[in-house]
């Protein structure tokens, strides 16, 4: 397996460090290739993105077992967390990208249900990145990187803060599987929509940056044209 000098294909840089995908070795059976998260930056940086690395490798050991979620083959040296690499391309939130919608997000419905009963809440799929078609056409979740986790046992507060993250991946779902026509939201699926009151503070803000940006957008341009 490609080592710390033997990097392998660098697939994405940012805040948690960088991730790469490497061959796997025989000691991982099952799969052909890795996935190695790992930080980055300077001392202080590092040591913050250490602990987030690790927190996330806590979150995929209470997700151990499910379907739909790439398996984790530890952390090596402290730093390095392995994961399954899975073959997929994200959802791309296109009317004609799925062949069987319906089978696809009841799929994702379940594996969604699945995660919060074992008290791990995504938090951050509207991202649609954070979702993949695999290539049998079923749902995977990856990026536990933002997760909102609670225990048997946690106080009012962190049991809070979870029951509003699995809304908000509920939210997401709904968004993704209606394309955000929330007007054609079915009966049978209307419950899981409930916006919070984060969501609704962060979409007029959403949409005046878009608004702003859009306008400098346009004046360059003109700019640029003169």
């Amino acid at each position: 397996m490609a080592g710390v000098g033997q990097r392998g294909e660098l697939l994405s840089a940012g805040y948690q460090g960088v991730v790469y995908k490497v061959a796997a070795g025989p000691e991982y059976p099952g799969t052909n290739y890795l996935i190695i998260k790992q930080p980055m930056g300077s001392l202080l940086v590092r040591w913050f993105r250490r602990k987030m690395i690790r927190r996330e490798h806590s979150v995929y050991m209470r997700l151990a077992g499910i379907a739909g979620i790439p398996k984790c083959f530890g952390l090596r040296g402290g730093d390095q967390l392995l994961l399954e690499f899975i073959e997929g391309q994200p959802l791309k939130l296109s009317a004609d990208e799925l062949e069987d919608r319906e089978q696809f997000f009841s799929g994702l419905l379940s594996l969604l249900q699945a995660a919060h009963r074992v008290g791990v809440a995504h938090a951050d799929l509207k991202r649609k990145e954070n979702i993949l078609i695999t290539s049998a056409g079923l749902p995977c979740l990856i990026d536990f990187g933002s997760a909102v986790t609670c225990d048997h046992g946690s106080g009012a507060l962190r049991r809070w803060v979870f029951r509003l993250a699995c809304q908000i991946d509920l939210n997401a779902w709904v968004k993704h599987k209606y394309l955000g026509r929330y007007a054609e939201i079915s009966s049978a699926d209307m419950p899981y929509y409930q916006p919070t009151f984060i969501e609704r503070i962060a979409r007029p803000v959403r949409r005046f940056w878009r608004k702003v940006t859009a306008r400098q957008w346009r004046k360059a341009r003109r700019r640029s044209h003169l």
